[in-house]
């Protein structure tokens, strides 16, 4: 018995005694010999002590059962259907209760019942579906903490679906690396969406630049996310973002800058409806008139083919292959001579082109020196 469970009792020594001998008697009964007398005599009592008014009484009998897998099956059950004071105590520990019972027990409990269900140790895939289907928010959040819960992939999408609009929710199934990432990419662009009335969105950027923040931040998350994807994740991302218009040439120039080379190559299969193994392979080795004709069926103006044919160059100079992405100080290095080689008028590179280039090759070095800090290769003092 908890100080706490001392201070809330009549003040009567008479239900003091009670919540001690309840306690002795689930005590007893655990301790007894299977089918022997005493632990019939204790079954009896424990049972009767379930109508005891006293909620003292009751939660002494749970704490005592709640992980016992030898407890009598009848007060256990009961205990589960108790006041939320005294259920919770079973609900989060007892082995006795089936998937079929507490699904029942979370269909029509309270929020406390259900986050109670939600922390349970080794929590199945049945029971974690139908919290994600029927749970409360902080339930669902309790569940998502529950590293010991088994979620399918079909749950977790189920969650997006129901809380899309909440950010907390959202975080941490962004940290759940079972969620397909074409489901990440929306998630954040719900979150991103919301920055166009972020306070500090509306203070520090002027109104004139907003939609070139919005649009870069969309950009960050898909080149983020893939560089995350794997080889059999990266396609079908690459496809849902053609699905949704948004393969376009500023983020394909981005992911040039930042070396993003496999997404890249694979947003150009894509376009070019090319299998992927073989674009890379082309991208290594066809002169530049064939690699003109790839950009063309892809789609992309031809302004900005310039731009793409010299970064090729650039990266097969690096003898990068596409089938892997640059590091943070080659991709500042390909941008800048990038750069370089488009601001050289003979060349007749595009301005909106060059002006891209110019604010990518700034971008790429602010990452560049923020991970050196990060690391500790750069020290950062601020004057005194």
């Amino acid at each position: 018995m908890t100080k706490y469970d001392l201070l809330h009792l009549n003040k009567d020594d008479d239900r003091i005694q009670d919540i001690l001998a309840a306690r002795e008697f689930a005590e007893r009964y655990l301790a007894a010999e299977d089918d022997s007398q005493e632990q019939a005599e204790m079954a009896t009592a424990l049972t009767v002590l379930l109508d005891d008014p006293s909620r003292g009484v009751r939660k002494a009998i749970a704490r005592v059962l709640a992980t016992s897998p030898l407890a009598p099956g009848l007060v256990v059950r009961c205990l589960a259907s108790d006041i939320d004071e005294v259920s919770v105590i079973i609900l989060k520990s007892s082995p006795l209760l089936s998937d079929a019972e507490l699904v029942d027990l979370l269909a029509g409990g309270s929020e406390a019942v259900q986050c109670a269900i939600a922390e349970r140790h080794g929590l199945s895939a049945a029971i974690s579906a139908a919290l994600c289907e029927v749970g409360s928010e902080d339930a669902c959040q309790a569940l998502l903490n529950n590293s010991s819960a088994q979620i399918l992939q079909s749950s977790l999408l189920r969650l997006a679906q129901r809380f899309e609009d909440r950010p907390d929710i959202c975080d941490q199934l962004l940290k759940t690396r079972d969620l397909p990432l074409a489901n990440r990419y929306e998630l954040l662009m719900r979150l991103a969406a919301n920055l166009d009335d972020h306070p500090i969105v509306l203070e520090r950027v002027p109104e004139h630049q907003r939609h070139t923040f919005l649009s870069d931040a969309e950009d960050k998350v898909v080149l983020r996310l893939a560089l995350e994807a794997s080889e059999d994740e990266l396609p079908d991302f690459v496809e849902h973002l053609r699905s949704r218009g948004k393969l376009n040439t500023r983020l394909l120039l981005r992911a040039v800058c930042c070396g993003r080379l496999r997404f890249f190559a694979a947003a150009l299969a894509n376009l070019g409806q090319v299998p992927l193994p073989r674009l890379c392979k082309l991208l290594v080795t066809v002169r530049r008139s064939a690699l003109q004709a790839i950009l063309r069926k892809a789609g992309l103006p031809i302004r900005a083919h310039q731009a793409f044919l010299l970064s090729i160059d650039i990266a097969r100079q690096a003898h990068a292959d596409f089938t892997y992405d640059l590091a943070l100080d080659e991709a500042r290095m390909l941008t800048e001579t990038l750069l370089e080689e488009m601001q050289d008028g003979a060349l007749g590179a595009d301005e909106d082109v060059a002006a891209f280039l110019r604010r990518f090759a700034i971008e790429v070095a602010r990452l560049e020196a923020r991970l050196m800090v990060k690391n500790g290769s750069l020290q950062v003092t601020r004057a005194a």
